[in-house]
């Protein structure tokens, strides 16, 4: 994960929030189908985001390059999948089960979409009692600002951290004692 060879804190960090996060994407989207969410999801839900508020928060005081790389282009990788998710509901693309629903279900779980979905879903037929199309619109309008904003905040980081001098990859410090 990062760019040495020991794990440190935050690539353990990132890596229990990668096994949260596919198990709340799961629990998110089976109780999103027929928006049957639970009250356990929704607490599920509330540790996946307080663990990613944490995760950003730590990768920011201890990131080192290869994982903010590796993030950032996670969070590109979301926002992409979210804009051909909209693009194939306004095209009318996914009307029956076909390979373009299978694939982007299946690429769901690997981005914030579901967790993300649920929580929108939450804000906006609750809190503005938007109809069901304008909240589905609504919501992936929303995960993808939520993407773009995490993308941009990482790519940031990325850069903070090489221009502080963090080497980018394996360092031979034998072959600089002995110039």
């Amino acid at each position: 994960m990062g760019s040495s060879k020991r794990w440190s804190a935050a690539d353990f960090a990132a890596l229990l929030w990668v096994a949260l996060h596919f198990y709340t994407g799961v629990q998110a989207f089976l109780h999103g189908l027929y928006r049957t969410y639970t009250g356990w999801t929704w607490v599920l839900l509330a540790v996946w985001l307080l663990g990613l508020l944490a995760l950003d928060v730590r990768l920011y005081a201890a990131g080192r390059p290869g994982l903010l790389r590796f993030v950032k282009w996670y969070w590109a990788f979301s926002a992409a999948l979210t804009t051909g998710v909209m693009l194939a509901a306004d095209l009318d693309l996914i009307r029956d089960v076909n390979g373009i629903l299978v694939f982007g279900v299946l690429c769901s779980f690997l981005t914030p979409l579901n967790q993300l979905l649920a929580f929108t879903w939450l804000l906006f037929k609750w809190m503005a009692g938007l109809p069901g199309m304008g909240r589905y619109g609504t919501g992936c309008g929303a995960v993808l600002l939520f993407c773009l904003i995490h993308f941009i905040y990482f790519a940031w980081l990325h850069r903070r951290a090489m221009k502080n001098g963090a080497p980018h990859g394996p360092v031979d410090l034998a072959r600089e004692t002995e110039e």
